[in-house]
């Protein structure tokens, strides 16, 4: 797909099969990559929890984060959030890096943090409470039905990616 394509996007869903390391790892080039400087919504609906819990490593992911690009992005929806390391880090780079974000959703089973593991995921937290406490941040335990994508079938819209 040609660079045009995602300077002049305005609205992406991601599918993630799997939030793990590589998984963020590719959001983040996508997001380096492609000059998205026109997208206003951003969709992300991580996979149902997993039943037993995660065997990877607890490191940050110190990939080149996403540049500024995002000065645009105003609404983030993020279903099935779990409180994995890996989704929380996105959020958190979601949030330093979308200055014009209005509002950022996260539909989530458990509306208190899961346990977490290590100092960058501490400090991600109390990033993440802080954005909630200030109303940039909105925890909800369903969907709320007013902000969907404008084209939810993704067989059926081209700018719907799977990572």
């Amino acid at each position: 797909m040609g660079g045009d394509l995602f300077r002049s996007m305005t609205e992406l869903q991601l599918i993630m099969l799997e939030m793990k390391a590589p998984e963020l790892a590719n959001i983040y080039v996508l997001l380096n990559k492609s000059g998205c400087s026109n997208l206003e919504r951003l969709f992300v609906q991580f996979p149902i929890a997993p039943h037993e819990p995660l065997v990877d490593s607890f490191d940050y992911v110190g990939l080149e984060q996403p540049p500024d690009v995002l000065e645009n992005l105003k609404v983030v929806k993020i279903t099935n959030f779990n409180w994995n390391r890996y989704e929380l880090q996105l959020v958190c780079i979601l949030l330093r890096k979308a200055s014009s974000l209005h509002k950022l959703l996260l539909i989530t089973p458990s509306l208190e943090p899961l346990q977490v593991h290590g100092i960058q995921q501490q400090a991600d937290l109390l990033f993440l409470a802080e954005a909630v406490a200030n109303g940039k941040v909105i925890l909800s335990g369903s969907d709320d039905a007013a902000t969907q994508p404008f084209h939810s079938d993704a067989s059926a819209d081209f700018k719907t990616f799977s990572c």
